[in-house]
């Protein structure tokens, strides 16, 4: 038998992996697949799910017998596909799914069948009791069938704790022919009880070359009009970040954390100055216009952090230039093979101090601004904070 994944780019270990399970006739009733974000999981369990409900005794998917046609036309019984949803209604219960949220979930699932790498999910939606529920209402009622029947949940971390207690039920006792598969980008926010039902299969980030390889190899079916070489170091060797940050105005991200950082390290040496360089850049700068865009800022700042973070693992001190002309970010990023230009955004940071410090501060002002109507006033004085408990002194930055 010849298995065919046409979706998850790279994982070569996992993949062998599965297909000796499949060959074997021991693939597991629920398997989850995680790692971090968009490393491939979601593609993994798609291709998995072609696999299984293909008829074909050769060849596996064949795209040609009843089980694949079924599945490209959406129509088969014995596939329940689960992701989170956004509750619309505060009123109602999680006992029932809205018929706006049934319209919502069946664009969102041609939408994640045509782009797995590029879909996400809202920071907002969980999966709850009521699609449990009725993931077990349609299981026992299916026809019996030599087709095995396959439940996807996606994001599987997303589940509330009754969804996940329902789960579990079915999970101890699962129906026969029937395959779980589940996505997580955070295992460790699962329930140990789904834990220990579940086979786990890990997914790693891409090595740099890798990553681009795989982006130039799928760049007409991504849709990619040019290749994201300066966002690429920001993904972490993911591919899923990466298309999705070049989607999402990932350059402006970029711009727009460059001038964070100069504003935030202005006045290391002189409080006053920081303090009116940051508010100067706040009252120009339209990321904290809101909580959206200023959690997309927040979450890239941290990226940029990590990125630097990394630099200073592998080369050793930071050596600051009085001339700000950045020298050490810039050699550093070119003897790790990557685009020494970056040093423009990063560079502030080699008078940084304590990256954990400014790290804590992005991920305060990121906490502060979701319970908090003026994005401006709560960066700034958590900036002030900052900067009175973290004075400039001469000490490298990591």
């Amino acid at each position: 038998m010849h298995y065919i994944f046409s979706r998850a780019q790279g994982m070569e270990e996992a993949k062998s992996s599965l297909v000796q399970a499949l060959s074997s006739a021991k693939f597991p009733h629920a398997l989850l697949v995680h790692g971090p974000e968009g490393v491939g999981q979601n593609a993994l369990l798609l291709d998995l799910t072609d696999i299984l409900l293909c008829d074909s005794a050769e060849t596996r998917p064949c795209g040609a017998c009843t089980g694949c046609l079924g599945r490209r036309r959406n129509n088969l019984d014995g596939l329940i596909f689960l992701m989170p949803i956004e509750k619309k209604d505060k009123a109602s219960g999680d006992g029932e799914v809205e018929d706006a949220q049934i319209d919502e979930l069946t664009q969102k699932a041609g939408d994640f069948h045509d782009d797995p790498y590029g879909f996400a999910r809202s920071e907002k939606s969980n999966l709850n009791i009521a699609q449990i529920r009725g993931m077990q209402s349609r299981l026992s009622f299916a026809e019996a069938s030599r087709r095995p029947r396959v439940v996807v949940i996606l994001w599987a971390e997303a589940m509330a704790h009754p969804a996940a207690n329902t789960l579990l039920k079915t999970l101890e006792e699962p129906p026969a022919n029937t395959y779980f598969l589940l996505s997580s980008d955070d295992r460790a926010s699962l329930l140990p009880t789904i834990l220990s039902r579940c086979s786990q299969l890990p997914l790693f980030p891409m090595s740099p070359d890798d990553l681009l390889a795989a982006m130039t190899s799928q760049a007409e079916a991504w849709r990619l009009d040019s290749l994201p070489r300066r966002l690429a170091p920001f993904a972490e060797g993911s591919p899923g970040v990466l298309l999705s940050l070049h989607r999402d105005g990932g350059e402006a991200l970029l711009e727009e954390a460059g001038r964070f950082l100069a504003a935030a390290m202005a006045g290391r040496k002189d409080s006053v100055t920081g303090w009116l360089a940051f508010s100067d850049y706040l009252e120009g700068s339209d990321a904290f216009a809101d909580l959206d865009s200023t959690a997309r800022l927040a979450h890239f700042l941290l990226r940029a952090l990590r990125l630097f973070h990394r630099l200073c693992a592998l080369e050793g001190p930071v050596i600051p230039a009085e001339s700000g002309d950045y020298a050490w970010t810039r050699n550093a990023l070119a003897r790790q093979g990557l685009d020494p230009s970056l040093a423009g955004f990063l560079g502030p940071l080699e008078r940084a101090g304590s990256l954990d410090s400014l790290a804590g501060l992005v991920g305060e002002i990121l906490s502060a601004v979701q319970s908090y109507a003026k994005p401006r006033v709560a960066a700034l004085g958590l900036f002030l904070e900052y900067a009175s408990k973290h004075p400039h002194k001469e000490v490298r930055a990591c």
